[in-house]
């Protein structure tokens, strides 16, 4: 059986041998537990930033770096990955679905961690029966702070480890591993929705996904907008599946932001700030990708919706 925490403790070893290189810090922490820091108090770089997402997908895919051209003026760095084994590599891990804390004080984990707790309120592993079983534990944080030790020892409670076994990748939204990280999650925005919409995601033969990487800003709120522009505005994607044309026809253009959001055209900082800045308050079809195709390997037919909204990135991103 795969191992994702077994695959990402590799990625792990990489980053702690060659830490300062890459622009990381390594903390000890009183419990025992290891904190990486891939951003926070240090600067980060931009294999940093593959490594933490190769690490978040439990290493079940291949990160790569490119470019983006925005208009004839500008154009930007870009994250793909080509993933096969989705339900996996993004819901089994990836996606951030566990809640660490209460209150001011909570932070939301995700990588290959969560396939060991498995945690109730986790609800993503409803979409896969996926479950890790490794003596060692890989958390992935985006936070502007470190976890404290009682939240690490929940952490490595529920994964079953001991806590010097469990190691924590923090990044925050204001460095450029995060602005990556967030988008190289193109494959998992859209198996989530999937699930939303009644598609059967394991349907899923091969996928892959590419978005530019949002440049970074000290101001968090407008960052975090930027980074999740990426995403909806600024992302492809391509999936093979193993379906009927009837299936993909009747759900394509629900995964698509320009057919399917109801805030689609405005800027996410917009929406999150009319949200209260709260994420449980914005609508779940906000999140979506901008562009989708998908090749049907029973019939040989492809569908494609959305679009790359140039004219929304431009606002978010020059702005």
């Amino acid at each position: 059986m795969i191992s994702l925490n077994k695959k990402a403790m590799v990625v792990v070893r990489e980053i702690l041998e060659d830490a300062e290189a890459l622009g990381c810090e390594v903390i000890k922490m009183d419990c025992g537990a290891t904190i990486i820091d891939m951003g926070l108090n240090c600067s980060g770089s931009w294999k940093a930033g593959v490594l933490f997402t190769r690490a978040s997908i439990g290493d079940l895919g291949t990160v790569s770096l490119g470019d983006f051209k925005l208009n004839d003026e500008y154009s930007f760095s870009a994250v793909e990955v080509f993933i096969d084994k989705p339900l996996i590599a993004c819901m089994g891990s990836q996606i951030a679905g566990w809640k660490l804390g209460e209150g001011e004080f909570a932070t939301i984990g995700s990588g290959p961690a969560r396939a060991l707790a498995r945690v109730e309120s986790d609800w993503y592993f409803e979409m896969t029966p996926y479950k890790d079983s490794y003596h060692e534990a890989v958390l992935c944080v985006q936070d502007i702070k470190y976890p404290n030790n009682e939240t690490v020892l929940e952490v490595a409670n529920a994964c079953k480890v001991k806590p010097e076994d469990t190691y924590i990748l923090i990044s925050p939204s204001t460095c450029i591993v995060a602005s990556m990280q967030v988008s190289a999650r193109i494959i998992e925005q859209v198996c989530h929705k999937m699930f939303e919409k009644n598609f059967d995601a394991s349907q899923i033969v091969l996928a892959r996904g590419k978005a530019p990487i949002a440049p970074v800003v000290k101001d968090e709120l407008k960052t975090m907008g930027r980074i999740n522009d990426a995403l909806i505005y600024g992302s492809e994607t391509e999936f093979w599946v193993d379906s009927t044309d009837t299936a993909i026809a009747k759900t394509i253009h629900q995964l698509a932001g320009k057919t399917s959001s109801p805030n689609y055209g405005e800027l996410f900082e917009d929406v999150f700030e009319k949200a209260g800045r709260d994420f449980f308050y914005v609508d779940h079809d906000v999140h979506s990708i901008g562009k989708i195709q998908i090749h049907n390997i029973n019939t040989g037919k492809s569908f494609s919706a959305g679009e790359i909204n140039y004219s929304v990135l431009e606002k978010s991103f020059l702005k």
